[in-house]
Order: structure tokens, then sequence, then C-alpha cells
């Protein structure tokens, strides 16, 4: 009985010993793939892929958590990777800009760069905003 007791408390300790950046870390690369080359609204209820990317790179990098705490949830964001450099753009549609993030996919503890605010092209926001209003709509209905 001693020894079932054990095992029980073992088990019931061992999520305890997770750490989140890792599990943020497994998350990312599971829907990286999927949000690579992409534009993604940003919806935090129900969770959109969009959603789930700020909040695992929030997770990864304070600084990326310090601007979102700053600036606030944007609408949309693009995510690529190339050559070993992860790209990351968020849209804020209201005030008519975007942010462009950067960094080096072999080292996640490396700070991301950030640089911005760009303005948003017209083309860009008409874009846009028509993908968040037709999505809304769609969440609307249901």
């Amino acid at each position: 009985m001693r020894r079932c007791s054990s095992i029980l408390c073992l088990l019931l300790a061992l999520p305890l010993t997770q750490c989140a950046p890792y599990r943020a870390a497994w998350n990312s690369g599971w829907t990286e793939k999927e949000a690579n080359n992409s534009i993604m609204l940003v919806i935090a209820d129900p969770p959109t892929l969009g959603w789930r990317r700020l909040q695992n790179h929030a997770t990864l990098h304070p600084e990326f958590k310090e601007f979102l705490a700053q600036l606030g949830t944007p609408d949309c964001i693009a995510e690529s990777t190339q050559d070993r450099r992860h790209y990351l753009i968020l849209y804020y549609l209201k005030k008519r800009e975007a942010y462009s993030f950067r960094n080096d996919t072999r080292s996640v503890s490396k700070p991301m760069e950030v640089s911005g605010p760009y303005p948003i092209t017209d083309k860009e926001y008409r874009l846009l905003s028509d993908f968040q209003k037709k999505a809304l709509t769609s969440l609307e209905k249901r």
C-alpha cells in the first residue's frame, strides 16, 4: 500500500516539474508549420491559430510579451521562416500600422528584434479588414 501511494504521489508531482517555456517551444513547433507563410486572424474566443501563435511567442520571448502588454493584441499576424530567420508581422488595423519581429531559429533565448511602426497600405488594409469582417461574421452565425 505504501509503495502504491508513493507511485501515485510521483505521478501527481510529475506534471508540476514541467517547465512552461519547454511546453511553449513544443507547442510552437507543432503550430509553426501550420502558420508558416500565412496571414492569420487573431481572436481569443474561440482561439484562432493566430492567437495561439501569439501566446507561444509571448511565452518564449519576454520582450515580445512586454510589447503586447504595451500595444495590445494585433488584429492579424503574418509568419514566415527563411534561412534560419523567423519573421512575424503584427497588424493593427485601427491604427493602420504594422510591426516586424525577427529572431534566429537556432536560439530561442536570443531576444526578438523589432522594427516599426510601418504604415499599412490601403491595399493591405482592405485585404485584412475584409478577411477580419468575413471571419467575425462567420463566427456570429454559429
